[in-house]
């Protein structure tokens, strides 16, 4: 096998869900009006793998693996649910109120903002950054029909990383820094016995790690700093440099046919945020968002792709039918209070 191709194999590593986040939200159960059809396929697709994934505790790849297909016979949503109730052994009845369960758990529910904590920083909005980037990571394989061979979870991480050192080299050394500090802060708040080895995401201390290895195979003068952060050795080091660079390789084999043409930008990508002051206010006022725009509008997207900056609870998560990334402002006031916290260990 060549190089390249290994380098592919590296960088997909296991299988999706179809509802991606940095933090999963709960059901939204207060009524309230929202966009969500269910006579549509796609969003009846979506909300199904909720409530198969999470509320049925069904197994991730049969769910994943038969709503694709299933999608491409079914006329509508109704149809869909019929389909999959009868596929995994459940009661319509059952399934549909599971279903009506998770119908609103993509939605925003208006609230008053109540943020009154510190001003933003520049450790948040770092942060931010790499994370916003993650689930751009996954807008892209979902809308270009990326082929996912691994865990699309390390697969966006590693798109994240990998756009920063290449894309925006004079931000990157303190965007992966602050990342890495971050994830390690979540680490050693669990007992590393503790650390899970389930589900989709990796442990945050592994998530670090290879962060920092990509960012060490990009440049392991520059970076070193990264690699530090998280105890690299200089084994670690060496072999980062290896199999980091075909990851980077193969990110810039596949994102080459998706760039629009030098000098214009996309008119189907933008960055939106809720009205309103406290910290969604800020971001507005932040470099971020240029950032995220010039990002977001270099790639040539078939139809309307959205970043939201919205107040309340809730993590960071791409939403597959209504190809929008949102970020919630509590999300960012964690990361502010992560950076307060790594401030006072140093």
């Amino acid at each position: 096998m060549s190089r390249s191709a290994v380098g592919l194999v590296v960088l997909f590593l296991a299988l999706p869900t179809a509802a991606w986040s940095q933090a999963e939200p709960p059901p939204v159960t207060p009524p309230h009006e929202c966009e969500i059809d269910l006579e549509r396929v796609g969003q009846m697709e979506d909300i199904l793998s909720n409530a198969l994934m999470r509320g049925l505790q069904q197994e991730t790849s049969r769910v994943h693996t038969y709503l694709t297909e299933a999608r491409r016979d079914c006329a509508n949503g109704p149809e869909l649910l019929r389909k999959t109730a009868a596929e995994f052994g459940l009661r319509e009845a059952d399934l549909a109120a599971e279903v009506e369960r998770w119908r609103h758990v993509n939605c925003e529910v208006e609230e008053v903002e109540t943020d009154s904590g510190a001003p933003l920083s520049k450790f948040a909005t770092d942060v931010t950054l790499h994370v916003v980037l993650h689930e751009l990571g996954h807008a892209l394989i979902r809308e270009f029909d990326l082929p996912v061979l691994g865990n699309e979870e390390t697969t966006a991480e590693a798109f994240a990383t990998h756009y920063l050192t290449t894309y925006l080299p004079e931000r990157a050394l303190d965007v992966l820094r602050a990342r890495v500090a971050s994830l390690m802060v979540e680490a050693n708040a669990v007992p590393r016995a503790e650390w899970s080895v389930n589900g989709e995401h990796d442990s945050d201390a592994r998530r670090a790690f290879q962060i920092a290895a990509l960012a060490i195979a990009a440049d392991p003068v520059k970076y070193r700093p990264v690699a530090l952060e998280v105890g690299m050795s200089d084994d670690d080091i060496r072999d980062s440099v290896d199999y980091g660079a075909e990851i980077h390789r193969s990110w810039r084999r596949v994102l080459q046919p998706l760039w629009m043409p030098a000098g214009i930008a996309s008119s189907n990508a933008r960055v939106v945020h809720d009205s309103g002051g406290g910290l969604v206010g800020e971001l507005r006022a932040s470099g971020l968002t240029a950032e995220l725009e010039t990002a977001v509008r270099r790639f040539d997207w078939h139809s309307q792709v959205t970043i939201r900056f919205t107040k309340g609870d809730g993590g960071a998560a791409w939403n597959r039918s209504q190809r929008t990334v949102t970020v919630h402002s509590s999300y960012v006031r964690r990361f502010i209070e992560q950076g307060e916290s790594v401030a006072r260990a140093k």
